[in-house]
């Protein structure tokens, strides 16, 4: 079940009837995963459905979280399950060692910017390399480096910023027939 809906329309409470609902239909608790975008939905969630369940073993998360669980148990391609996440400081900061390595100025080549590229790119599962063969003006093919230098230092520090858990999930669930299965 997805649903999307405006703030205050009632998605919680849908969702965590929902839940019961299918506690009550026999479904084990443990076969159910209610998930959404923020620590404080998943929060509130988490009360409802202990209200409406008790503290059934129902798996309520953010998509982030979810997926960072997921990748400690099935590796992430490239890392390792002891892999890092880099916060918005961490990124910001390598983006910048990126931009001094490639002499590029950060007055023109802002981070911030730099980086809601990087992370578009990402959420429509655009690799550096892809972004990069698509580029074809010179602030794309710039951005293109730093990317792809992006991509690099991640690997080599076994890190991941908080695109990479949706985007590696999403090769895992792609290239392991287990996962998918459900083990």
């Amino acid at each position: 079940l997805i649903v999307v809906a405006g703030p205050g329309s009632g998605k919680t409470r849908v969702i965590t009837r929902r839940v019961a609902y299918l506690i009550s239909q026999g479904i084990p608790p443990w076969h159910i995963l209610a998930i959404t975008f923020t620590n404080k939905a998943a929060d509130e969630m988490r009360r409802r459905v202990r209200e409406l369940v008790g503290d059934a073993s129902v798996t309520v998360s953010t998509f982030h979280s979810f997926c960072a669980r997921m990748l400690r148990t099935f590796e992430p391609p490239g890392r390792k399950a002891s892999y890092t996440i880099y916060d918005d400081d961490d990124q910001r900061a390598c983006v910048k060692r990126i931009l001094k390595d490639l002499f590029l100025d950060e007055q023109r080549w802002r981070p911030a910017d730099i980086l809601a590229r990087i992370s578009d790119a990402k959420s429509k599962l655009i690799s550096a390399e892809d972004f990069e063969s698509s580029a074809f003006d010179f602030q794309d093919r710039t951005i293109a480096k730093v990317y792809a230098k992006y991509e690099e230092t991640l690997a080599q520090f076994n890190a991941l910023d908080f695109d990479d858990l949706l985007l590696y999930m999403v090769k895992v669930l792609e290239t392991r027939e287990e996962v998918r299965q459900g083990l």
